[in-house]
């Protein structure tokens, strides 16, 4: 009798032990499948960042060393398209009762990067950023795009690009401790510092920018600051040349969709270089040599943006082979692809995030030191188009 009972408890326990071990291959497997899920959705929106930059034309370096001339605004255009409709989507998200927790969520990862920053060194690597923006014709994210679309000496603006953030991680010590602000801001956005609703502030400030693109094409239509054989071009939309500023812009902006439910962050590109950059470090004592880029090495938090700029290389290779242009835009001198690449990734290290960082994201999602880098950037890059002007 005791021998039956204690087989039936024996048995008892292994059909426990194999349901537990059932549900948890079950819950690795789901867990599998939802980081597999949330690259592939990362991936996705940087093949859609490709195509829209490519058919926007604003990653020509000659089209974004006219803005900073004041020669042409399609960059521009594009640039505000882009962060009104990020302001438009971050909106609905903050409203939506499914969503708000995930866009406080990522109001808070976008912050976290500014522990160490404030108004100087954000000031200084946006300016630096620009300088770098005019001296190769790129930024962070447009290099990507000039890579997939075969812009002449584009690899070089790449690889200093990785350089940049190289050099940056092994002073990062060093300029950390130089720039650590004294007394850090409290409140890093707008609506909080007015007390308001997220969308009561982003959608009247989404309204100017959109009115403001809307009396820059009165003032340059996209048609006239594009060759003609270019803005002329038919057949499908994947076939045309060039897409108006405004309606690849408004695309751009709307990836902070997918991206913020995906991965609950928002579009980046510049933190990619030092992910990709800290794989140098293969020992525990060149990690040791800077502890910057070591907490870069691993972690869907980092990688997804690999993934996302993958997709805009594609994505733009796509789009330039469809258009028949692929290897067609006019590229800069190796040396200033390489100086250039390196300034902009250093510069925006520095100020802890790029164009796409504190420009898109930032400036979506009202924060205050983006605000600041956006004018920075452009006042950096001014400048140095003024200086190489004049040499």
């Amino acid at each position: 009798m005791d021998a039956s009972i204690r087989k039936r408890a024996n048995e008892g326990k292994k059909k426990m032990h194999d349901m537990l071990d059932s549900m948890s291959e079950s819950e690795e497997n789901e867990s599998l499948s939802k980081t597999i899920l949330k690259l592939a959705t990362c991936s996705a929106a940087g093949l859609l960042f490709g195509i829209a930059i490519e058919k926007g034309r604003v990653f020509e370096p000659l089209v974004i060393q006219d803005q900073m001339t004041m020669d042409r605004f399609i960059m521009v255009k594009m640039f505000l398209s882009a962060v009104s409709s990020g302001m438009f989507s971050f909106s609905v998200l903050s409203m939506i009762p499914a969503t708000q927790k995930k866009f406080q969520q990522a109001s808070q990862v976008f912050i976290s990067g500014f522990s160490d920053k404030g108004l100087f060194s954000v000031g200084i690597g946006a300016a630096i950023l620009g300088a770098g923006m005019t001296i190769s014709g790129s930024c962070p994210g447009m290099v990507l795009v000039q890579v997939g679309a075969q812009v002449p000496n584009s690899l070089y603006t790449f690889s200093g690009a990785l350089a940049g953030a190289l050099l940056y991680g092994f002073i990062e010590p060093t300029v950390v401790r130089l720039t650590r602000p004294q007394y850090p801001l409290r409140t890093h956005y707008l609506h909080k510092y007015l007390g308001s609703p997220f969308s009561v502030v982003a959608l009247p400030f989404g309204a100017v920018m959109a009115v403001i693109v809307f009396g820059l094409e009165l003032f340059a239509p996209w048609k006239s600051e594009l060759p003609k054989s270019v803005v002329e071009s038919g057949g499908m939309a994947l076939t045309r040349i060039a897409w108006p500023p405004f309606v690849a812009g408004g695309i751009i902006g709307c990836l902070q969709i997918p991206v913020l439910l995906a991965v609950g962050d928002t579009l980046g590109s510049s933190s990619s270089y030092c992910t990709v950059a800290s794989q140098i470090l293969v020992s525990s004592p060149l990690q040791k040599m800077s502890p910057y880029l070591s907490k870069f090495k691993s972690g869907i938090s980092n990688w997804w943006q690999v993934l996302y700029i993958g997709g805009a290389i594609a994505g733009a290779c796509f789009s330039a082979t469809a258009s028949g242009t692929i290897g067609q835009a006019a590229g800069l001198s190796r040396t200033a692809a390489f100086s250039g690449g390196v300034l902009m990734v250093l510069g925006s290290r520095l100020a802890a995030g790029c164009t796409s960082g504190h420009g898109l994201s930032g400036m979506g999602l009202l924060s205050f030191l983006s605000m600041l880098a956006i004018p920075a950037m452009f006042m950096g890059g001014m400048a140095t188009a003024a200086v190489v002007k004049i040499f």
